[in-house]
């Protein structure tokens, strides 16, 4: 009888255990996107086709291309040697600008546009401590 019950326990215990491993690896995926520059991701373009990943580089100098009825944003993103063009559609962080650093998230499309679905702001100056 007790080697029933203990059977019976341990895989209840390994069923639960492994269906909440694999909740958790489904809601942390979303964040394993691969990082590149805009220059690695232009070197290595082919070998990232098709997959979701992250770019960071600086918003080109008067690229920005704002579209309010559609909420969309077309600018270009660069890096050190290269552009790229980008196309986002959703909310826009409040210190979007010329010539900042963003990261995007999203996926390149047959026409060579890269369509963000997520864009994310760095504003260094925001967490330095303030000299007096």
């Amino acid at each position: 009888m007790k080697k029933k019950t203990i059977v019976k326990t341990t895989i209840a215990v390994a069923l639960i255990g492994g269906g909440m491993t694999y909740f958790i690896l489904q809601a942390m995926q979303s964040s394993w996107a691969y990082y590149y520059s805009v220059d690695d991701f232009a070197a290595n373009r082919a070998a990232v086709k098709n997959h979701s990943l992250r770019l960071a580089g600086r918003v080109k100098q008067d690229s920005i291309v704002r579209d309010l009825q559609k909420m969309s944003l077309n600018f270009t993103l660069s890096g050190s040697e290269t552009e790229l063009p980008i196309h986002y559609k959703g909310t826009v962080p409040d210190n979007f600008a010329d010539d900042i650093e963003v990261v995007i998230e999203g996926r390149l499309d047959t026409a060579g546009i890269f369509q963000a679905d997520r864009l994310m702001t760095k504003c260094e100056s925001k967490y330095k401590a303030k000299v007096k």
